[in-house]
């Protein structure tokens, strides 16, 4: 990570939005960089319960196996198909 954009950045935010959480940010790789990919779940997960883990400033991983809605699947890339009667 470059510093200076990241100091620069952050007195930007403070400026401009202090007090407000800091934004999540997404990007698509095929390789996953050394992180950890989310390991699958047992049952149904809605993606929004992975993103709290990034919320609190940990990086986060997905694959196609590590989702477990329908939903998260099909808006971040993993899937075209859409759920019956969605």
């Amino acid at each position: 990570m470059d510093m200076k954009l990241r100091d620069s950045f952050l007195k930007q935010w403070r400026k401009y939005f202090d007090g407000a959480e800091l934004p999540l940010v997404f990007y698509y790789s095929l390789e996953p960089s050394g992180n950890e990919v989310v390991k699958p779940p047992a049952s149904h997960r809605c993606i929004f319960a992975d993103l709290l883990q990034a919320q609190t400033g940990k990086t986060i991983c997905f694959d196609a196996d590590s989702l477990g809605c329908f939903g998260g699947k099909r808006y971040l890339g993993f899937s075209t198909e859409v759920m019956p009667n969605f």
